[in-house]
């Protein structure tokens, strides 16, 4: 059974407790002193793995930061860095023996996205994943199924039942 997280900046959690497990992936690479580069969180879910990185640009920006304005997600060394996400966090799947198909999800909120925006950085990022790769050599089960650039919205739309929301303390 998967969990509630609360993300880096204690602004919103992710409910993954109707996952059928679910786990944070940097506590388990940080406590094995791994400097690998994860995803926030794996779950499992009908059948498929999904691999989700959570990135919120807004925050910052709503808060007063207007360089954050200036987050862009295009640049070379950020879409290297979001695809090398997938690849590191997949020896996490390989260890465990998880062989179901792979859903990379990147939810991405920034000041100047919008869907056309997602649109285009999911093709730039998908270009560096191994879409080809299990093609060309006809790898089964397949390395990666799926994958979404998402804003908040578009993932609560998609999994209902796994919802982003704001995260309120309790008192």
């Amino acid at each position: 059974m998967g969990e509630i997280y609360i993300e880096e900046n204690h602004a919103y959690q992710i409910d993954l407790r109707k996952a059928d497990w679910s786990v944070e992936l940097h506590a388990i690479y940080r406590a094995a002193h791994l400097d690998l580069a994860d995803v926030d969180y794996i779950c499992e879910r009908d059948g498929k793995i999904l691999l989700i990185e959570y990135k919120n640009a807004k925050l910052a920006f709503e808060n007063g930061f207007r360089a954050a304005s200036q987050f862009n997600p295009y640049r070379d060394d950020k879409v290297a860095n979001i695809a090398r996400k997938f690849f590191d966090s997949f020896f996490y799947l390989a260890a465990h023996q998880r062989k179901r198909p792979v859903r990379y999800v990147y939810i991405l909120e920034w000041p100047k996205g919008d869907a056309f925006a997602r649109k285009m950085l999911r093709e730039k990022i998908a270009k560096l994943l191994p879409f080809r790769l299990q093609m060309q050599e006809n790898i089964k089960p397949l390395i990666i199924d799926d994958f979404q650039v998402m804003s908040i919205d578009e993932w609560n739309r998609a999994y209902k039942d796994m919802p982003i929301s704001r995260y309120v303390p309790e008192k």
